[in-house]
């Protein structure tokens, strides 16, 4: 039996011969490992037994859907032309052998068996005559119809009772009802990962852990983006004052179409060993350093405002000639708030604590003034504070930008910088791959200041090559930690020691959950 799975999906075609058993999801673990976020570890297999195609889901978080339809428990028969859809953007089509075509295969898809809606269905053959007859109403049309009648009836208004019930009873924070995602709940606390035990999901590791909050915020529209006009005496941020034009024509020529060959997952991709390695560990330990040091990590955007005006974090230029910030595309408009695990989510009105922070910031920005009141005067305010960082990662990026700039002519995109935890709460709503919020102490590396992505996707295979040699020479200086990420936000990630020093491997192996009650569930296997 020959068998071909042609698997698609946003960044990568493929086609491969299923012989024996073939698993697919987003490690190593699995036969084929697929850049897809939304796929579990190990996350469907296929096998053939007596001449049969057949397909399991490895009860994996986003399932596993045949024809549109969830498949669970036992494994499905396939036939040739079905479609299976798994993770976030991933399709596979089955192509069976067929002798019809030259090479075994059929040259076209054919979709599984459906009915044609158009042609009246074949009626079954009718029923043996009973010699008992069928009661009727002298008087009007027979009881077996009036009581169909009625119970017709019935049915529709109970079914409609029930919709009415559960539509009215749903929980948006558990993805029941319309919204159908795993979504989080401003009352709920941070985080332990959603998992899937026999997909091999694991909440204590690290890996996972990261991957599951690198989410990407929407692209940034630069037309969106009002500029940036740094008042008289604000001679020490003046590189702040950039246009949206200037971020547009950095943004086309950073994503400008190349010649080579590009791809997160390619044969010649060559990612040094420091990309790997301990390299989640390091990130650990001096997120924990800066815990125990009194760091506050910003829980909304009035607390990074607070962390602008104190110069505890200092705002990035949207936009310089070697690389522009692909950040605050999904900032939004409404009314500030404030957020804390035990109090919730509270609007930012005059009176409240935060208050007087915010307005003023909104007051004099850097010799801006924004209005409060003003809802796209907000969303600008949010994009700016999504720009903050630690002060002494801001020349390490430079030192990296400019060396990419200066080899390829291109900017580099960087993704993200500091997130405050609400804001990252909201992009990991719509994440299948995201956390559930259990355990208030955690520090996400975008809340600490010390945290930024380089976007790669773009890239071709000779850029990425040269920036991870970059990025694995700053790391053996102790300058940054760097990983590679894959799937739907394929970047690398590049932490900042806070202060400047590296851990050394003496701390890192002495490393201790009791010690750190904080890193409890971060915690090494």
């Amino acid at each position: 039996m020959k068998v071909k799975l042609h698997i698609r999906g946003p960044y990568e075609t493929r086609s491969v011969e299923v012989t024996g058993e073939l698993s697919i999801g987003r490690s190593d673990q699995a036969d084929i490992a697929w850049s897809d976020d939304g796929l579990s570890r190990v996350n469907t297999t296929f096998f053939i037994d007596n001449d049969e195609l057949l397909v399991a889901d490895e009860n994996s978080t986003n399932g596993t859907f045949l024809n549109g339809e969830m498949i669970k428990g036992r494994p499905r028969t396939l036939r040739n032309g079905d479609r299976i859809t798994i993770g976030s953007t991933t399709e596979i089509e089955v192509s069976i052998a067929d002798s019809r075509s030259s090479d075994g295969f059929q040259n076209t898809f054919q979709p599984a068996a459906t009915p044609n809606r158009s042609e009246a269905p074949t009626s079954p053959p009718p029923p043996a005559r009973s010699s008992t007859p069928t009661p009727k109403n002298e008087d009007g049309p027979p009881l077996v119809v009036i009581a169909s009648v009625i119970m017709t009836l019935a049915i529709l208004l109970l079914g409609g009772l029930a919709y009415f019930i559960v539509s009215m009873t749903s929980d948006p924070s558990t993805g029941s009802g319309s919204q159908g995602k795993n979504q989080t709940t401003a009352s709920a606390v941070i985080p332990a990962r959603v998992i899937d035990p026999l997909g091999y999901e694991d909440e204590y590791d690290v890996e996972d852990l990261i991957a599951s909050w690198e989410v990407a915020e929407n692209e940034i529209v630069a037309s969106d983006v009002s500029d940036v006009t740094v008042g008289s005496g604000m001679n020490e941020e003046f590189d702040l004052n950039v246009s949206s034009a200037f971020l547009e024509d950095r943004q086309r020529k950073a994503m400008e179409k190349r010649n080579g060959p590009t791809g997160v997952k390619h044969p010649d991709l060559n990612p040094p060993k420091e990309l790997f390695g301990d390299g989640v560990i390091k990130q650990k330990w001096k997120l924990g350093q800066m815990n125990r040091s009194g760091y506050r990590q910003p829980m909304d955007f009035a607390d990074l405002a607070e962390k602008r005006m104190s110069g505890e974090l200092m705002e990035m230029p949207m936009a310089t000639e070697s690389f522009y910030l692909d950040v605050g595309g999904s900032a939004q408009d409404i009314a500030f708030e404030s957020f804390s695990f035990k109090d919730n989510k509270q609007k930012i009105v005059p009176g409240h604590p935060k208050y007087d922070t915010l307005k003023r910031l909104a007051d004099n920005f850097a010799g801006q003034k924004f209005d409060l009141e003003n809802a796209a005067d907000r969303k600008q305010m949010r994009r700016r504070l999504l720009r903050m960082f630690q002060p002494r990662a801001r020349h390490i990026l430079k030192e990296l930008a400019d060396h990419y700039f200066q080899r390829f002519g291109r900017p580099l995109r960087v993704t993200s910088l500091t997130r405050s935890m609400d804001y990252q709460m909201l992009l990991n709503q719509g994440n299948a791959n995201s956390f559930k919020v259990r355990g208030e102490g955690s520090l996400p590396p975008h809340t600490s200041g010390c945290a930024f992505d380089l976007a790669r996707k773009h890239m071709t295979i000779e850029e990425q090559n040269y920036l991870m040699q970059k990025l694995a020479e700053m790391e053996r200086a102790d300058k940054l930690d760097a990983l590679i990420e894959y799937g739907v936000n394929a970047c690398f990630h590049v932490f900042i020691y806070h202060d400047g020093v590296a851990p050394t491997r003496a701390s890192l192996t002495s490393i201790s959950v009791d010690s750190f009650p904080f890193l409890a569930e971060l915690s090494l296997k």
